[in-house]
């Protein structure tokens, strides 16, 4: 089932509620008149039974009246004996609708108006009544007056209010209307207008190149920019993937074009009964291999994110027995491990990645380490967290190539005779900023090279 857009949800519940609100105050306002027209009425009765008492007082009317007085209405046309709508010199037609009586205690009429002849209009009892005179139902009020010993009676149709509210019912809903008419193109203007960078946003994304990852520029509504930050962080996550992909490629075709070239000479020369050649041939695929390995190992760390639910506790002494144990038997064997390994606080990191980390570095120093040369591990407390320091004996790096340790592919001059693709100090970057360890370099010339690592993240007791 198709979804609602944004505009018709906002516009359709927007108008629920103001038609909820425009009726429920027109029907608070209705039951309010009635009860205030209902008040004026009932007044109206007692006000006139008040001038009908004022009247009787006067001296000597009751003994004038020796037979019963009869207000006489005047006749209208029968068009507009039961309708309200028009007002004639002589009268109104309401007029038919209310009735007066006064009676004296003995049960005689005394005073009544033309339509109220017969029975009394209400009990003999104080207060308001209803009654039901014929096909109509009537609102009387009775009063005792005790100094002439008379009952009044006034009355009135309900009819009279029941159309009365009829009319207000009708306007009502006219006013209504015509309120929720305005209102709703204003909700619909004011919708329109306030989703309108909504659309603009929409607009721009469609319209963009498939190679454009810019961020996203638009000026939206505070509730709308988490969207607009995500899309740019999405855009951006997609060009460094990218990007990452691009320069895998390039690094890739660019490092493996000598090896493979290497291996095919090998080949070509390859003498089954010259165990050298066959070597050679075993060599260039080892190189090739470990090449192929790194880059892919580089690749892999570049799109890697730890959580802290994968780190563990990590001894560091138990990780440095293991890449040395890692180490080629021909490296491990060209130098003298010195290993002095303090009892230190445990870090948190994913052993894997420490492990391969440390061997590079490991690998690196027997590389570069003097013949039958020194390597040193040293592991200590520092203030900041725990110290690991790997130095050999080698030549060393000049003061202003510190600095590039640690670029793809990058390889001092007077090392390149080594083998290597110069992978193994990016690769142990990357895994260090994965577990926020700081990583320094200290050389001078003939003093070999040294690496500081500073884990900051200690593992709890």
């Amino acid at each position: 089932m198709k979804s609602l857009s944004l505009r018709r949800q906002l516009l359709l519940s927007t108008n629920c509620v103001v038609i909820a609100v425009l009726v429920l105050g027109a029907w608070l306002n209705y039951r309010i008149t009635l009860h205030e027209l209902d008040e004026v009425f009932d007044a109206e009765l007692a006000q006139t039974t008040r001038v009908l008492k004022s009247l009787i007082h006067d001296p000597g009317f009751l003994d004038r009246l020796g037979e019963p007085r009869i207000i006489e209405l005047p006749p209208l046309p029968s068009t507009y004996a039961e309708e309200g709508d028009e007002r004639q010199s002589d009268g109104h037609p309401y007029e038919r609708k209310l009735a007066f009586q006064v009676w004296g205690v003995d049960g005689k009429l005394l005073l009544a108006s033309e339509n109220a002849l017969g029975a009394p209009l209400s009990k003999p009892l104080p207060g308001y009544h209803e009654l039901q005179r014929g096909d109509f139902k009537w609102i009387g009020f009775s009063y005792f007056d005790e100094h002439t010993q008379t009952w009044i009676y006034t009355a009135q149709r309900e009819d009279v209010r029941s159309e009365l509210s009829t009319y207000i019912t009708t306007n009502q809903r006219w006013i209504v209307l015509l309120t929720w008419l305005p209102l709703s193109l204003a909700i619909l203007l004011s919708i329109v207008w306030f989703m309108r960078p909504v659309r603009l946003f929409a607009q721009q994304l469609q319209q963009r190149d498939a190679g454009d990852f810019s961020p996203v520029q638009a000026r939206l509504p505070s509730e709308l920019r988490p969207i607009q930050a995500n899309i740019n962080s999405l855009l951006a996550r997609i060009h460094t993937y990218l990007e990452r992909e691009k320069n895998f490629i390039a690094d890739a075709s660019h490092e493996l074009r000598t090896p493979l070239a290497a291996l095919r000479l090998h080949a070509d020369q390859i003498n089954p009964n010259d165990p050298q050649s066959i070597e050679a041939v075993q060599h260039a695929t080892e190189r090739l291999t470990h090449l192929v390995n790194q880059l892919l190992l580089l690749t892999k760390l570049d799109g890697t994110q730890l959580s802290h639910d994968q780190l563990a506790t990590v001894s560091l002494e138990a990780v440095v027995h293991e890449a040395l144990a890692e180490l080629p038997e021909p490296l491990s064997a060209h130098c003298e491990w010195r290993l002095n390994l303090a009892q230190t606080p445990a870090v948190l990191g994913l052993p894997t990645l420490l492990t391969v980390m440390i061997r590079n570095l490991l690998q690196n120093a027997a590389k570069y380490a003097a013949d039958n040369g020194v390597v040193e591990v040293t592991s200590r407390q520092h203030a900041n967290g725990v110290e690991l320091i790997i130095r050999d004996n080698g030549p060393g790096v000049p003061a202003n190539d510190l600095q590039r340790l640690g670029e793809r592919f990058f390889r001092h001059p007077e090392t390149r005779h080594l083998e290597g693709a110069g992978l193994g100090l990016s690769i142990v970057k990357r895994i260090a900023d994965l577990h926020t360890i700081t990583v320094t370099f200290e050389s001078s010339t003939q003093q070999g090279l040294s690496v500081r690592l500073l884990f900051s993240v200690i593992a709890p007791n």
